[in-house]
């Protein structure tokens, strides 16, 4: 019997190859995405990880147990200082 993480990746399996694929992403990887497309997304990542953090944030509000609050609440503060500050750098 397949894993279910391995079942998962069957059912997405070309989204997820189609994504790789995409020319922005290979130019990121290889250096050759166009400079003004790149800031470009860099500042909409940014706003899409300001609404990401308030997601997270209601996700620990709404936790049933501590733990679960924990793991978000990490993931905010994660996102806050770390992703974002990678942004503004």
């Amino acid at each position: 019997m397949p894993r279910y993480t391995d079942r998962l990746y069957g059912l997405a399996e070309q989204v997820w190859e189609a994504q790789h694929a995409h020319p922005f992403v290979r130019g990121i990887g290889d250096g050759t995405v166009d400079v003004e497309k790149f800031k470009f997304w860099v500042r909409q990542d940014y706003l899409f990880l300001i609404d990401y953090a308030r997601l997270l944030a209601l996700a620990a509000a709404k936790a049933p147990d501590v733990g679960t609050m924990r793991r978000f609440s990490d993931l905010v503060r994660a996102t806050l200082n770390v992703d974002m500050e990678l942004h503004r750098a």
